[in-house]
């Protein structure tokens, strides 16, 4: 059931405001779709083999968790939880729903100035992009959450203070009725999370442009940390299982051939659903562990520039990674 300040939030306004409101749905519809389209995997075969059972840690298990699920009704989260080091286990049972983002919005900035901020920063017309970003920076940081699938379920560490944070689903924005829960955070702290055996990070590099850098080795299914250090950039970190042979020049080759309309050409080189961290702002990071496979992913993000609203993937934010 939903709480009577996520009711009040998302009952219908007449007159203009309820105009407005639903012009503003469908451009977030809009600005996802083409991304929700490619992370859904229809772009290529699901997996055949089953999901690799996550493989907690010592550290993990005893960690200060909190516990996401999310149905064809909505999803539940609790209402209060501790601040420090925090891990966030996500799963859900609806194929396009339950990628399950974390935020802290400034002081005096609500769901609607949110929404609003988010669908202009993740606009398919790049002219918005760039007004869009600042406004977003203005409005909330990013804390990062996941991309998951039903089946599928992950996990991600993020450190919190007392306050009042946003769960929110990203497919579910654009919805008459968004998916969305308030987290107050209180009491005592409480400092244990997920240990990482490798890093990513997404930074700019002088002279080549936006490029992921790889610290350490990757191990299926174990933590990984993500930090995003691109200036006035929110990035998100995605993998998803190419075909054998594929090539970065390949991959190159195929961001090169995409349109701005969020729409996604044919030949796709990959095989897989996307599993990984959504966005950060700058400055930012997170630990998450996903069920990949031992396997060859691409790494890389559908986020669009924030100074020209072009997809970063076409300026060479992207590689291809090794799970061991």
């Amino acid at each position: 059931m939903m709480n009577d300040e996520r009711r009040k939030s998302t009952t219908r306004p007449q007159g203009e405001k309820g105009t407005e409101r639903g012009r503003r749905s469908v451009r977030m519809t809009t600005a996802l779709a083409g991304a929700a389209l490619m992370l859904a995997g229809v772009q290529g075969p699901a997996l055949a083999a089953p999901a690799p059972t996550l493989r907690g840690t010592a550290t993990a298990e005893t960690s200060h968790s909190v516990d996401i699920t999310s149905t064809d009704a909505g999803f539940t989260a609790p209402a209060t939880t501790r601040p420090g080091l925090t891990t966030f286990h996500a799963s859900t049972t609806q194929a396009g729903k339950g990628w399950i983002g974390l935020a802290r919005l400034k002081d005096g900035k609500g769901w609607d100035d949110f929404l609003g901020a988010l669908s202009r920063a993740l606009s398919n017309t790049p002219s918005d992009v760039p007004q869009g970003a600042k406004d977003l920076d203005d409005t909330a940081t990013l804390l990062g959450g996941l991309v998951i699938h039903p089946g599928q379920p992950g996990s991600f560490t993020q450190r919190l203070q007392p306050g009042r944070y946003l769960l929110f689903d990203y497919l579910a924005v654009g919805d008459a009725e968004p998916r969305y829960h308030w987290l107050t955070v209180t009491g005592d702290t409480v400092d244990q999370g997920l240990a990482p055996t490798a890093t990513i990070v997404s930074r700019n590099v002088p002279g080549a442009g936006p490029r992921f850098e790889i610290r350490g080795t990757l191990r299926a299914g174990r933590p990984l940390q993500y930090v995003n250090e691109i200036p006035g950039q929110v990035n998100e970190l995605l993998f998803v299982r190419i075909a054998d042979g594929t090539t970065d020049a390949g991959l190159k080759a195929y961001f090169d051939s995409m349109p701005d309309d969020g729409t996604f050409p044919p030949d796709s080189p990959f095989t897989s659903v996307s599993l990984g961290s959504l966005h950060l702002s700058t400055g930012r990071s997170t630990v998450v562990q996903l069920p990949v496979e031992r396997a060859r992913y691409a790494a890389l993000t559908w986020s669009k520039d924030a100074t020209d609203g072009i997809k970063l993937v076409k300026k060479g934010l992207f590689t291809i990674v090794d799970f061991r």
